[in-house]
């Protein structure tokens, strides 16, 4: 009997500690130590963060418990995925020491709604906040003499990096001076109008990639660099189709004769279009370029095959047809390209019906 009111005794102790107390802990750079309790993960020490890649970090398999994170002061350095996927987190606090946040260090954080970048900081990496579909504002320190934030959207120098996925405005305009705007830079926004001045002179092509609201853009008069005829943009000698805005509410659309590029994702998710019309020979269709084009039944190809396809153009739902005897078509197309189905036309004659019958 005494032995088992002992044994009910000591398991009564040890459901009397709180989950709270344990703790994992480890090194994260040779003079840093991590550790994740209570929902808090601490970076602590001096120096820099080891490198991690996507997942690699030691405390990935707890990163749907972490809930803030606090880097001590005496971290000078963020590794590249640091915080990869932390889905759950919502509070960040950075030290005064901290001069650089790798890339892709915020990848994922869906639920943080806001950051502070300190007055050290001289390097933050590419796609350092992609997917924080939370975030509102990136706010920078007033005395940081390399980048700065206008209204929460952050840039450096002359360079746009990130307009914050859940900024609330509708439109956006981007500051006159900019030169240059970066890889994702308004991926996830909520964003319907887009303006860009005249001093604008590089974009990348995967900067208004996942815009889901987006439904036009402007170009200042005056930019030699892009044009945005009917709100859709392009490079400024019409050479290459950037982005087709996803919100764009028409049923059709042609794209110029002299258009030779169709970049990555162009079209992706516009649920509106169900006919393209590509007047020109194409040097280049891009990958995923249809992706997500839920009513998109019809492509027409008035010229060439293109001359290189990137991965996965169209949805398997669409047809894609061709003019007969024009160069480069083959039936092989059909698989390599995922497609319903590829067929010729056989002359105007069957161009005009397949337009009639789709007016019906």
């Amino acid at each position: 009997m005494k032995k088992t009111l002992c044994l009910f005794f000591c398991l009564c102790l040890l459901l009397a500690v709180p989950v709270w107390s344990a703790e994992e802990t480890g090194l994260c750079g040779d003079g840093l130590m991590w550790t994740v309790a209570d929902g808090t993960l601490t970076i602590s020490g001096y120096g820099d963060m080891y490198w991690y890649d996507m997942g690699s970090a030691p405390w990935y398999s707890l990163r749907e418990s972490i809930r803030s994170v606090s880097v001590e002061e005496g971290v000078t350095g963020l590794s590249y995925c640091s915080f990869f996927y932390l889905t759950e987190l919502t509070e960040v606090s950075l030290p005064a020491t901290l001069q650089r946040i790798g890339g892709m260090a915020f990848y994922g954080c869906r639920s943080l709604p806001e950051v502070d970048i300190p007055a050290a900081v001289r390097s933050i990496g590419e796609s350092a906040f992609y997917g924080c579909r939370s975030l509102a504002a990136i706010h920078v320190a007033p005395e940081n003499g390399t980048f700065r934030d206008d209204g929460g959207v952050l840039y450096e120098g002359t360079s746009l990096l990130c307009y914050p996925g859940a900024k609330p405005e509708a439109r956006y305009e981007i500051q006159a001076g900019t030169e240059k705007v970066e890889s994702c830079a308004f991926s996830y926004s909520l964003l319907q109008t887009l303006w860009i001045p005249a001093s604008v002179r590089s974009i990348d092509l995967t900067a208004l990639t996942d815009c889901y609201y987006l439904a036009s853009v402007e170009v200042e008069w005056g930019n030699w660099y892009y044009a945005a005829p009917d709100g859709v943009l392009y490079t400024g000698d019409m050479g290459t189709l950037i982005c087709y805005p996803a919100q764009k509410q028409i049923s059709s659309y042609r794209v110029p004769a002299g258009v030779r590029d169709i970049a990555i994702r162009a079209f992706a998710c516009n649920t509106y279009l169900r006919r393209v019309d590509i007047l020109g020979d194409l040097g280049s269709l891009g990958s995923l370029a249809f992706l997500n084009c839920t009513a998109l039944r019809r492509i027409y190809f008035h010229g060439s095959a293109p001359e290189t396809v990137g991965f996965n153009p169209f949805t398997p739902e669409i047809s894609v047809y061709y003019i007969e005897g024009k160069e480069g078509w083959s039936g092989a197309d059909v698989t390599d390209w995922n497609l319903k189905q590829l067929l010729p036309w056989t002359d105007n004659r069957s161009l005009l019906a397949c337009r009639g019958r789709l007016t019906q």
